[in-house]
């Protein structure tokens, strides 16, 4: 595949809209809730050859090994084996030729322009984006990630935006430091973040507990660009800004459930949870008990 270089502040703007797959065939499940990370999965019987052009950065997941026949416009067609959990980036703007022999899986994800700004503009000193692609990717952050969100499509995206948020700007961190080739620099500030702005971040989960609040919205917060602030927050508490929201949210969970006014589902969605199914599969993962269970305990 080519590459493409591009200054940070030239890569296309954002757009909204649904993914332009490698693949044809109706997405399976629901849609991402998120506007830049857009997220589509499709399990496709075997198929003769098809030309797409991409407007957008592609990553293709796959999620069960399959034999990709594969070539860009006027190449020659190359015969790529995928393994399960390897993944396949595209280019925008370029053409490919794509013929599959046996049915595949495949999770479609659309990566931002403006994640990969963001990413840009705190990490690379060049001031310069060269992805530079690989017939299949196989990097164990990345698998993880996809199979987490993978999961987190497969429950409805019960966890809300935040979780999606904190996926993206892994992704367009691990695309950078990995794929790029201008050496990445470290974030500034590992110790963390100043203690009252900590504070004032917190304060802010505390008050909007019951909302779906995005990264965005707590990197305002804090005054720091997305990237900054998802690094700061981490080295202040150790864990990312959606493991964070989730401890709250059980804690606060903990004080209403001695509430026997409020039935357990009240209590969830009091806290922030979409569904009391999720509330239950977290609450217990943290306490060891259902909620349900922990009420009687008291």
């Amino acid at each position: 595949m080519n590459t493409e270089k591009k200054s940070a502040s030239r890569i296309l703007s954002h757009r909204e809209g649904s993914v332009q797959p490698m693949f044809d065939g109706a997405p399976i499940g629901p849609l991402s809730p998120s506007s830049s990370l857009l997220v589509e999965r499709r399990d496709l019987e075997p198929t003769s050859w098809q030309s797409h052009l991409h407007e957008d950065q592609l990553l293709q997941f796959f999620m069960k090994p399959a034999v990709i026949g594969f070539s860009l416009k006027d190449a020659a067609t190359t015969r790529i084996p995928v393994a399960l959990g390897q993944a396949v980036f595209c280019p925008r703007k370029e053409w490919h030729n794509i013929k599959w022999g046996e049915r595949i899986s495949v999770l479609s994800i659309r990566i931002s322009d403006s994640a990969l700004m963001e990413a840009a503009r705190e990490r690379l000193t060049e001031k310069s984006l060269e992805i530079v692609p690989r017939h299949v990717i196989t990097d164990d952050r990345l698998t993880h990630l996809l199979f987490a969100l993978d999961a987190e499509r497969a429950r409805g995206y019960s966890t809300g935006k935040l979780f999606v948020d904190c996926i993206e700007s892994a992704l367009a961190n691990i695309l950078l430091t990995s794929f790029n080739t201008f050496a990445p620099r470290s974030i500034r500030g590992k110790g963390g973040m100043a203690p009252h702005v900590l504070r004032r971040v917190i304060q802010f989960m505390h008050a909007n507990m019951d909302k779906q609040i995005g990264l965005k919205d707590l990197a305002d917060c804090a005054g720091l660009s997305l990237s900054h602030f998802s690094f700061q927050f981490r080295a202040s508490t150790n864990q990312s800004p959606h493991q964070y929201m989730l401890r709250l949210r059980i804690e606060r969970s903990k004080e209403l459930l001695k509430d026997f006014r409020l039935s357990v589902l009240d209590v969830g969605l009091e806290v922030g949870f979409r569904n009391q199914q999720h509330f239950a599969t977290v609450f217990r993962n943290s306490a060891g008990v259902p909620p349900s269970v922990y009420r009687t305990q008291l």
